[in-house]
């Protein structure tokens, strides 16, 4: 497919104007309720106009990719657990932990309800095969797809409302914890996060937040998105407690589930293969409108690692939609 890494058309709500993106070098038992919700979500780019509350930034070659999934068909090309795009791989069933027992409910299956992501009222609420931003991706061959290790946004003050769509793990007990974080004009540094949706913590005592539950921030100029994998145990500078024979070199230290970001260069050691062995932590962007509307919904997925089946074993997969409330003038 044809991709638009630089640019992004604004939609009909203002005049219509090119904007460049910055260049830089489960089970299903925390589904949404039947409920009526504003159904938003996942980072992308957009226009810049009165209205426009958060312009995607991220790599140069990267840009909205398509694909797609065939009603009542067995051979799904785009979605059959390949690794291609890189968020289309193989996810472990409830309850195995890396015993394996497999499923099919990576994020592409939860955003069209398929496979093993399915539950009561779960196709009614879905949003679908959204595109998703990325590397050039072909759908038809299905190759390609790489993730873009630089995706942030810059914000024109406006709050933003989001509604947690899924936080769901293999084991109950390890819900992640997500939220925004403050970053710089350029994208390189981790600045304070703040906590949108809690998890069952690292020491498994808290209880998750409800899916369904809004929350309304405002976030700083320039900003991303973070999750922490409670299952992850991490020293105070992200490192694995068990690197030194005493637990982070102070037995008193406090831990804390390693953060993973959307600006995947600021992982923490202990979210990465190299530095946890458990498989790199990373976030996906989908959004249907960022190219047509100068509102756009994006869904935010922070997902365990590749091959999470053999690796991280619990699998946690977390998505909320995003998008802006109206300006107060």
């Amino acid at each position: 497919m044809k991709t638009n890494g630089y640019e992004v058309r604004a939609g009909q709500s203002c005049p219509v104007r090119i904007v460049r993106t910055r260049a830089l070098s489960t089970p299903w038992s925390n589904a949404l309720p039947g409920r009526s919700l504003i159904l938003l979500a996942v980072l992308a780019a957009a226009t810049i106009c009165a209205a426009h509350a958060q312009t995607l930034i991220g790599s140069p070659g990267a840009g909205w990719q398509t694909w797609s999934v065939t009603p009542n068909s067995f051979d799904q090309t785009d979605l059959n657990d390949s690794a291609t795009p890189f968020w289309d791989v193989q996810w472990a069933a409830a309850g195995s932990y890396g015993g394996g027992s497999l499923a099919d409910k990576n994020a592409g299956f939860c955003m069209t309800s398929k496979g093993d992501c399915v539950g009561m009222g779960s196709a009614a609420l879905a949003p679908g095969a959204l595109p998703f931003w990325g590397m050039t991706y072909d759908s038809v061959s299905d190759t390609g797809g790489a993730r873009d290790n630089v995706v942030y946004f810059h914000s024109n003050g406006s709050k933003l409302l989001a509604v947690l769509f899924l936080n769901a793990s293999a084991n109950p007990s390890e819900i992640n914890e997500i939220g925004w974080f403050e970053t710089n004009s350029t994208g390189t540094i981790a600045g304070p996060r703040h906590k949108l949706y809690g998890g069952t913590g690292v020491n498994q005592d808290q209880t998750p937040d409800p899916a369904g539950k809004v929350a309304i921030f405002t976030p700083t100029s320039y900003f991303g998105y973070y999750y922490s994998d409670v299952s992850e145990p991490a020293c105070p500078d992200g490192t694995d407690p068990n690197i030194t024979d005493i637990q982070c070199g102070n037995p008193a230290a406090p831990l804390h589930g390693c953060y993973a970001y959307t600006l995947f260069n600021l992982d923490e050691p202990r979210c990465l293969e190299s530095g946890g062995n458990q498989g790199d932590h990373d976030f996906i962007v989908f959004s249907g409108n960022a190219k047509t509307s100068s509102n756009p919904t994006y869904w935010i997925a922070g997902e365990d690692p590749a091959d999470c089946a053999n690796q991280d074993g619990d699998c946690n997969l977390t998505i909320m939609s995003v998008t802006a409330l109206p300006r107060q003038h």
